[in-house]
């Protein structure tokens, strides 16, 4: 059984607009995993300059390193430590973003079964991430 995108007489606009949507996706991953990449990169190379502890703008050092609410203050402070925590805190929202976006692209398309299933997904990776520790 194919859905409404799928059958001959579907609307070509509307079927460039799907195509155009699963690029989107589609990109995120590459996106996110690059991102992230480069934040790591960028906070391994500012700890050879200044140290895994210390500040590119000479900052007393502070906060936990490993406590994501100080992450905020590490940014403002431009501590290494604190840019390749934001690196790997992009890749892990980087699935949960693709999953979102496939939510909206189902949507879209009147998919039920994949949004349902799209949206039970992302419920878990939420869940996952903020609620157990």
């Amino acid at each position: 059984m194919s859905g409404p995108a799928t059958t001959p007489h579907a609307d070509p606009s509307a079927q460039a607009q799907t195509d155009e949507l699963r690029l989107v996706v589609a990109r995120v991953l590459l996106v996110g995993v690059a991102l992230s990449a480069a934040l790591v990169l960028a906070g391994l190379l500012a700890s050879l300059a200044v140290g895994w502890n210390g500040s590119l703008v000479g900052a007393a050092p502070g906060g936990d390193p490993t406590d994501v609410g100080a992450l905020a203050e590490g940014l403002r402070n431009l501590r290494p430590q604190a840019i390749a925590q934001l690196g790997l805190l992009t890749l892990i929202l980087t699935p949960m973003t693709r999953v979102a976006a496939s939510l909206v692209l189902f949507a879209i398309e009147r998919d039920r079964t994949y949004v349902v299933v799209s949206a039970i997904v992302l419920a878990i990776l939420l869940t996952g991430l903020l609620v157990i520790r």
